[in-house]
């Protein structure tokens, strides 16, 4: 019989040879699982008879008017507990608190802000720093119960799109972990919405005003943090920054006509004066005799604002404009930049589709964003003239899942129970590189298989394949029964395994020769001890799981 260190070796050179080689390219998946591999968490047995029956169009357009969350997704949640746990301690203020080890219901999903305010206050509330981020660890852990159970397959790979385009490290902070589930909450809302809703949404968010510090910005000087990132992450690109070439507004291409090509360092300055005074409503001192409104919400203070005039992507803001005009007018002329919408375009296209997108897929994202401007659903618009193009079905897979797809994806196709109580997942996935909602750098988590595909995160991969079944991750969860023929071969077993991994079972061969790989006989039938046979049936999964076959979309 295999053992650990065998399969290890073993499934390092299964990867070894489906990534670092061309096989991946000649892979085929049914067209069923090309489109689920993309457009949802993972294939599985349900979501590929929901497709076949139905077909692309009808499909798209059911997962494009599915509320955020189902009865069911809200139940499963409802149910769900997350372990919360710490030790004893002591305030500034000589307060206490009890040591604390229990599971606990989610509270804080559906929070309003006001009811977070007391994590991010340490004048008057005593409590341990994981109690003060608990907000941002029910994301955390909803994340793989609504990627793996929810029916809105599609809004959740956009909320995540989202997250790393709009990326918030929601552990940065007790602050920005304290509304990070209205952040969450907001995103998933407007994944299918219209960008600049989204835009401005984003920008008055608790989370991304603390996280880049734009929540204390004020006139003289402002605080460059979040314009910066505004323009190089969210809207423009890096790709439309013209300072190694260009120092003077009048000289960018387009500025003398009204509406510059590209920005320069001189738009990140007048766009952080643009947003002086877009603070939070958390109760801190603005001046003597006035404070902020104690509501956990964006909150406007005239007084720190620069109304002075400013320059813009050439175009003139004329000074003393009327309360948040400045910012407004700002988030206006990126939303509607022809820019933004190629570069966002453009990043939607390699999320969904490959590596490199296709220019003609590009171009229609870009037509359809700009015709549906100023409607509620314009992502919608985009989304449904990237799956709908020629090339989304005549693409071959080629991108390598990410460690989240990969974990989420691998739950799906076995039909796994996914409850996550004490997030063992997050330290799983952490070696792979992926840090679920607390990637540092504002830039999000990278999205080319190149940044995947080598030894530290492939090797992570052959753990999580076997380890994500075994009991002590508290994570999910198999009927190993059900995997079980009644002929109780592992040749057979093999096959119905593959059948819910793939799709499509493995030959009659191909079954024979991983029974011989096990047990050294091809003819071989499961152990009759439930250890032994649940380790079988485990390997067998891990050895489906790490096939290129599933690896690549």
């Amino acid at each position: 019989m295999i053992n650990r260190r065998d399969f290890h070796g073993l499934a390092l050179a299964l990867l070894a040879t489906g990534v670092a080689g061309p096989l991946h390219a000649k892979t085929l998946q049914s067209q069923e699982d090309l489109v689920l591999n993309r457009l949802t968490f993972g294939a599985s047995a349900a979501s590929r008879e929901a497709l076949r029956s139905s077909g692309i169009e009808r499909w798209l357009d059911e997962q494009l008017a599915a509320p955020p969350e189902s009865d069911a997704l809200m139940q499963r949640l409802g149910q769900a507990r997350l372990l919360i746990e710490y030790g004893a301690g002591k305030a500034d203020n000589n307060k206490t608190w009890q040591a604390r080890k229990e599971l606990m219901p989610y509270q804080y999903l559906d929070a309003p802000g006001e009811a977070v305010l007391k994590f991010t206050d340490y004048g008057t509330e005593a409590m341990d720093y994981e109690e003060r981020i608990r907000p941002a660890r029910e994301v955390q852990a909803a994340a793989m119960i609504r990627a793996v159970h929810g029916e809105a397959q599609l809004r959740e790979v956009m909320t995540q799109f989202w997250h790393d385009h709009f990326s918030v490290n929601a552990m940065r902070d007790q602050n920005t972990a304290a509304f990070f589930a209205i952040y969450d909450k907001m995103l998933r809302a407007n994944a299918f919405g219209n960008f600049r809703t989204l835009l401005g949404e984003m920008t008055k968010s608790g989370s991304m005003l603390f996280y880049l510090n734009n929540d204390a910005s004020r006139a003289s000087p402002a605080n460059e943090n979040f314009a910066r990132e505004l323009f190089e992450l969210h809207t423009l690109g890096a790709e439309n920054y013209l300072k190694d070439t260009i120092t003077a507004w009048r000289d960018v291409p387009g500025a003398a006509d009204g509406l510059a090509q590209g920005y320069i360092d001189q738009d990140v300055y007048e766009a952080a004066r643009a947003l002086t005074g877009w603070s939070f409503g958390d109760g801190r001192w603005i001046a003597e005799g006035e404070t902020a409104p104690k509501s956990g919400a964006f909150h406007y203070v005239d007084r720190w604002h620069d109304p002075y005039q400013k320059r813009i992507l050439g175009i003139e803001f004329e000074a003393n404009a009327a309360p948040m005009a400045d910012g407004e007018r700002l988030l206006d002329t990126l939303a509607s930049h022809p820019a933004t919408a190629r570069f966002v375009c453009r990043k939607m296209v390699r999320r969904l589709l490959s590596d490199d997108p296709p220019e003609p897929v590009v171009d229609a994202a870009v037509a359809a964003w700009t015709a549906n401007q100023d409607k509620p659903d314009q992502m919608a618009h985009v989304i449904r003239a990237i799956v709908l193009s020629p090339e989304f079905s005549a693409t071959p897979p080629s991108k390598l899942k990410r460690p989240f797809e990969f974990l989420t994806s691998y739950y799906r196709a076995i039909g796994a129970e996914v409850k996550s109580p004490s997030l063992s997942f997050l330290w799983m996935l952490s070696r792979a590189g992926w840090m679920q909602h607390e990637f540092r750098p504002p830039t999000g988590h990278p999205d080319r298989s190149e940044n995947w595909a080598n030894t530290s995160t492939l090797s992570t991969y052959v753990d999580v394949a076997l380890n994500g079944l075994e009991d002590w991750t508290e994570l999910g969860r198999v009927d190993f029964n059900s995997l079980v023929p009644e002929s109780n071969r592992i040749a057979d077993a093999h096959r119905n395994i593959t059948g819910r991994m793939h799709g499509v079972a493995a030959s009659k061969d191909a079954a024979a020769q991983m029974a011989k790989a096990i047990t050294d006989d091809e003819n071989a039938t499961l152990p009759e001890t439930k250890n032994e046979r649940d380790w079988v049936l485990k390997s067998m999964i891990a050895f489906s799981a790490l096939t290129p076959q599933f690896l690549y979309r």
